[in-house]
């Protein structure tokens, strides 16, 4: 059975409860229920799980409570996690050691909510794309458990995860080119995943289901009365949506109006007597796992805000009572990828772009 949790405030990770009814008491006594939030990554050499409690205290403030650690982080919990075959034989078990992320380099956030500690469970070592990750959630105090799995998608292997416009060394070369907008002209690129041999979970052959790609303009802003150039580079993103794989591809076609619309609506028309010139693009290329195209396709089925016909319900795939979350695996790619000559000049001279102040690359 799938549940929905609703979220808290703009916290990813803190939600309030929720059952199967669709009736629930908005003061009801005192409850713990645990939210798990991760995304392992092949590439990282440090892996963090976030275990909290959401509260609801019919007695107590809400503000005042989310200032209080205590009441949103277990003191007794022992983390694991089994590393499971894909036949289902347990290969060997981790224990997770719990951190301040404070002093793990991730800041938290200032606001309503405490800052510190900020408290997480911590694993180092490489991800293998061999096993099936299964995380157990034992509470030494209640005797409760709670567990999740997931694959790994191997995104530190680029033979494995391939983008072509970042790994292919002709294609690199050549870059994105829209010089033109006329009709049916477009860029393009693509890629591939490659799941580990005899892959299989839940009936699925790769851990690799969806990708989200990002095109980064970069420019410098010159001073054309003091001659001075800014040396912060500057930057805007182009989000090119989500594509799920098939076959374990995936391909973006982007129409070259639309590229102009994106640099046009991202950078913005220049200030008075400034010119820019355009650095080389970033490619960012990132690939999720069914359980979060489930999570994302949920959300958006319910619609947002006060015109959706509902709150917005989030997936979870722990499994256990009284806890929410997603635990799941993610990847990503990036490289920088030229603009041509020719595009660049059309930049400079379209009526389209003259606000934009183009003035020529700085590569």
């Amino acid at each position: 059975m799938n549940r929905y949790i609703l979220p808290l405030l703009s916290l990813a990770t803190l939600f309030l409860f929720a059952s199967c009814s669709d009736k629930f008491n908005v003061a009801a006594p005192y409850k713990n229920i645990t939210v798990v939030n991760s995304f392992l990554d092949a590439r990282d050499t440090a892996h963090y799980i976030r275990i909290q409690k959401a509260f609801l205290d019919e007695n107590k403030n809400a503000i005042n409570m989310a200032k209080v650690p205590d009441s949103n982080f277990y003191a007794n919990l022992d983390v694991s996690i089994k590393r499971i075959t894909f036949d289902g034989n347990l290969y060997d078990v981790i224990h997770l050691t719990k951190v301040d992320l404070n002093n793990e380099g991730y800041q938290k956030e200032t606001g309503v909510f405490f800052t510190s500690p900020n408290y997480a469970y911590k694993f180092k070592g490489v991800l293998n794309d061999n096993y099936i990750y299964r995380l157990i959630i034992l509470n030494t105090l209640t005797g409760n458990i709670d567990s999740s799995e997931t694959p790994i998608i191997n995104d530190a292997d680029t033979t494995k995860f391939y983008v072509d416009i970042i790994r292919d060394e002709n294609k690199h070369r050549e870059g994105f080119d829209f010089a033109s907008t006329l009709p049916n002209q477009f860029v393009s690129f693509g890629g591939t995943y490659i799941p580990a041999t005899d892959f299989i979970f839940r009936g699925t052959t790769t851990p690799a289901y969806i990708v989200q790609a990002v095109i980064r303009f970069k420019w410098n802003d010159s001073d054309m009365v003091t001659l001075k150039r800014d040396i912060h580079e500057q930057f805007a993103d182009y989000d090119l949506g989500y594509s799920l794989l098939v076959s374990n591809q995936f391909y973006y076609k982007i129409p070259d109006a639309n590229m102009y619309a994106a640099l046009i609506q991202t950078m913005k028309a220049a200030p008075p007597h400034t010119a820019r010139l355009i650095g080389r693009c970033v490619v960012y290329v990132y690939m999720g796992s069914q359980d979060f195209n489930t999570y994302r396709e949920i959300s958006l089925s319910k619609g947002l805000g006060l015109t959706g016909n509902d709150i917005q319900p989030v997936y979870t795939n722990i499994m256990g009572a009284n806890v929410l979350g997603l635990y799941t695996a993610k990847g990503y790619d990036s490289g920088y990828v030229n603009i041509t000559k020719n595009t660049i000049d059309s930049l400079i001279t379209s009526p389209l772009t003259l606000s934009l102040h183009i003035a020529g690359a700085s590569y």
